[in-house]
């Protein structure tokens, strides 16, 4: 409501501007008479004082705060107000120029936009310019202009940040000793006013300030004057595109814990998964933001989740070596209780073959078992066939066999 009033305000004060004369022959003869106006000098240059020039802004529109080209667009009308006293007629109105042959007649301050990329005027449908040149020779001069201007932004806290965008407007031929910019003072109007309805997808305008950034070169001291644009970087865009989703990958990840360590083919899809798609969620942002040598509040994030992620994937790993370690302290393995059975068996084999036909009461012809039967390179001992060559009598063998398995076992 402030900003509405203070619109109003501003186009009160110029009201009396509403009444004004069309250019006539009388004021273009005086214009054109060299002995009389020489365009090309200050309207105070022979009195050996800088002509002052008086600057405002009106911001009709503010948009694309780019943090991947470093700049952000400005629709505005800029005003800009001086005396001339060569130029003071006897009309009761103020005289209207929209003629820019004219006004390439008439001297005009040289002023340009230090930090712009490109500047253009609007000129749809007609030439967005005026100017009014009053009774006592004060000259009021208003175009639109559309700027893409440089704004060196510090990323270091992105997407939390905020921003100081400064546009910094000089004259580009006459040092301060000839002439001088200053901001506009009126009572009840500001240097620089805003539309109220101006609103960003990105960013939030929080302030404009304005100041003077006077500044000496070889050639002498130039008048400059800074108009600084606050703002801050809006959350929600991010909070969805870009916290919320790798908050819920790292979330997801930990569903690990909750599944057995001999799961590994799930274990380690889940894993991979989660990383890949950090991973991608990084790049992605990365895309949208300049190759900066510093760290952003936006890596940390980023870094942390795939951290996260990476942990569990160590944590997996441990668990699983930890318990394959566990499993071979506590079981033989198989081809040590092969080996020692083998070697009881071919034992128990000398054994019968001491044996004398009588101790066993059967025909050795019949029921003799030579060494050389015993094949000591199978892995499995032919425990059938051993007790099928023996008859009823040979319950000692089958016996001696069961106790060696038994033990080996």
């Amino acid at each position: 409501m402030w900003l509405l009033l203070q619109s109003l305000m501003w186009w009160t004060v110029r009201a009396e501007d509403l009444t004004f004369v069309p250019l006539n022959k009388e004021f273009l003869d005086r214009l054109r008479n060299e002995t009389y106006y020489n365009r090309y000098a200050t309207p105070t240059q022979y009195d050996g004082i800088p002509t002052n020039v008086s600057l405002s802004m009106f911001i009709e529109g503010m948009s694309s705060f780019s943090a991947q080209t470093m700049d952000y667009h400005l629709d505005m009308y800029f005003q800009q107000e001086w005396h001339d006293h060569r130029l003071a007629h006897n009309n009761s109105s103020p005289i209207l120029v929209k003629d820019k042959k004219v006004f390439g007649e008439m001297w005009h301050p040289d002023v340009y936009f230090a930090n712009a990329k490109s500047a253009s005027f609007q000129e749809v449908t007609a030439d967005n310019f005026l100017i009014w040149v009053y009774p006592d020779g004060r000259v009021w001069y208003d175009a639109r202009i559309s700027v893409v201007v440089s704004c060196n932004m510090d990323l270091w806290k992105y997407p939390l940040d905020s921003q100081e965008c400064p546009l910094r407007v000089l004259s580009y031929a006459y040092p301060e000793s000839v002439l001088r910019l200053v901001w506009s003072i009126k009572e009840g109007v500001l240097p620089i006013d805003r539309n109220p309805e101006i609103t960003m997808p990105d960013m939030q305008l929080k302030d404009i300030r304005t100041g003077y950034c006077n500044g000496t070169y070889a050639t002498g001291v130039w008048s400059c004057m800074t108009a600084v644009f606050y703002v801050e970087r809006e959350m929600m865009h991010h909070v969805m595109q870009t916290y919320l989703p790798t908050a819920l990958i790292v979330v997801i990840s930990w569903f690990n814990f909750w599944l057995d360590v001999d799961s590994a083919p799930a274990r380690v899809s889940l894993s991979i998964t989660t990383l890949l798609t950090i991973s991608t969620q990084a790049n992605a942002v990365k895309l949208a933001l300049p190759e900066v040598s510093y760290m952003k509040a936006i890596d940390v994030w980023m870094g942390s989740c795939m951290a996260f992620v990476f942990g569990v994937m160590i944590e997996f790993t441990i668990c699983h070596f930890a318990k394959n370690q566990e499993l071979i302290r506590c079981d033989p393995q198989p081809s040590l209780i092969v080996d020692t059975a083998l070697s009881t068996l071919f034992g128990a084999a000398r054994d019968i073959e001491d044996l004398n036909d009588e101790d066993l009461g059967i025909s050795s012809r019949e029921n003799h078992i030579a060494l050389n039967m015993l094949n000591p390179e199978r892995a499995e001992p032919r425990l059938r066939t051993l007790a099928a060559d023996v008859n009823t009598n040979g319950a000692r063998l089958v016996t001696s066999l069961q106790h060696i398995f038994f033990f080996s076992f």
